[in-house]
């Protein structure tokens, strides 16, 4: 067994090394980290926002901040403006950072690899329009809901769209023009086409790129009672994260109601009969997503047990505050486990996993259902334990999920480092 083990390490650790050797992927890593304090800090103020300052946070309810803290619809509005200034140009970060280390191989010139920021920029601007401001002759107006977390792979694909584009007339460009002529021609030429497909887009489409991609996702999901749909949406979910798209994806009709009607029936009848026990959040919500979706905070604890690579245990620390409420975007960028061939495996499975324990666990009436309302930021860990209120088996049940999740994910990442590590060595040497 063991030797299969290795066998298999093996494997996923040389495709990781393959994978990062990519000129496109290493671009998209070398982004990811540069833009990760950006995200950090947006985070954290995110974080304390909406769990310690606005009355649905957890902290907020359970320390009774209200009494003790001052002014706090100043902090509010000063932490909405901090987190909206960098979580909401996340894209716009992603694509000027992918386009920049795309060219900056293939010259010397600051000035060449900044400008393939900058046209990226604009191409992604371009592609989030008001399309009725575009079409109405009117001032444009500019769509900002669409550059935050969620539109990270429509950043990474900008990115690369010009950064390729980019390099690949700078290395057609001729030696005996003056550089001055040749880099207007050359952006020119680039803010001519890329505005004009994005003319195209807004004239034949009713919304943006990043919205179109979000609305590919949302499959038909309808009260998701059975165990294959809710595994289907576990799937879908974490696929998208993986693919940069955070955030939620979708909504799944009648959860609202349906929530609304497992409280009620806790509260007006003795016992704890709910009619509804098989739902998205009943499920995926409180078992599935500990740390975030993922099982973030199960990647967590494995980082800890993984001893002998330092960085990836400086990024768990970075990351534990957000993590622990479930705020998963800074360790998925700063790690990362976007676009991470060996670490999507864990990623996925591990909430498929704990899916499927809590449906058979309800099912079966080992626990009952969640029915009380929980506060944003409420520890994963403790999410079934409060919103049954206080039912130990629910919160045993959180316990073992918990658990399995971090063995899954504890081989992964110590693959994960040995790759990272490989690559870095193979960096150092070049």
């Amino acid at each position: 067994m063991a030797e299969r083990i290795s066998r298999v390490g093996c494997n996923l650790i040389g495709l990781e090394i393959k994978f990062r050797r990519n000129r496109q992927v290493s671009a998209i890593y070398r982004a990811l980290r540069l833009i990760f304090p950006v995200i950090l800090v947006g985070t954290l103020a995110d974080f304390v926002n909406q769990t310690w300052l606005q009355r649905s946070g957890y902290y907020y309810q359970t320390l009774h901040v209200a009494k003790w803290a001052f002014q706090l619809h100043l902090l509010r509005q000063y932490l909405g403006l901090l987190s909206a200034g960098t979580l909401g140009l996340t894209a716009i970060l992603m694509a000027f950072a992918v386009s920049f280390y795309l060219v900056a191989p293939a010259t010397p010139l600051v000035r060449d690899r900044l400008m393939a920021g900058v046209i990226a920029i604009i191409a992604l601007k371009s592609l989030n329009v008001n399309r009725q401001s575009v079409l109405s002759n009117h001032s444009v107006q500019w769509l900002s809901s669409n550059l935050g977390l969620s539109g990270i792979l429509v950043g990474v694909l900008v990115g690369l769209l010009v950064g390729n584009g980019y390099r690949w007339l700078i290395n057609h460009q001729d030696p005996e023009h003056e550089h001055l002529e040749q880099t207007v021609g050359v952006v020119g030429l680039w803010l001519v086409v890329l505005t004009g497909l994005g003319f195209i887009w807004v004239s034949t489409q009713t919304v943006s790129l990043n919205a179109a991609l979000l609305t590919l996702a949302r499959w038909p999901f309808q009260l998701p009672h059975s165990l294959g749909t809710l595994l289907g949406f576990g799937l879908l979910t974490g696929t998208c994260q993986w693919l940069g798209i955070l955030g939620p994806i979708a909504s799944v009709g009648g959860q609202s109601i349906e929530a609304a009607q497992n409280l009620a029936a806790v509260l007006n009848h003795s016992g704890w009969q709910v009619p509804h026990p098989i739902t998205l959040h009943t499920v995926v919500d409180v078992y599935a997503t500990s740390g975030g979706p993922g099982m973030v905070l199960a990647l967590l604890l494995a980082i800890f047990l993984v001893r002998h690579n330092s960085a990836q245990r400086r990024m768990g620390w970075y990351c534990l505050v957000p993590t622990l409420g479930n705020f998963n975007a800074p360790l998925l960028m700063g790690l990362p486990v976007i676009f991470s061939p060996l670490l999507f495996t864990p990623f996925i499975l591990a909430p498929l996993v704990c899916i499927t324990l809590s449906w058979a666990a309800l099912v079966l009436h080992w626990v009952p259902a969640v029915a009380y309302p929980l506060a944003n930021g409420t520890p994963g860990i403790l999410q079934a334990f409060l919103g049954t209120g206080g039912n130990w088996g629910a919160l045993v049940l959180a316990v073992a999920e918990l658990v399995i999740s971090t063995a899954i994910y504890y081989p992964f990442v110590k693959w994960a480092g040995i790759a990272e590590e490989a690559v870095n060595h193979e960096s150092k040497i070049s």
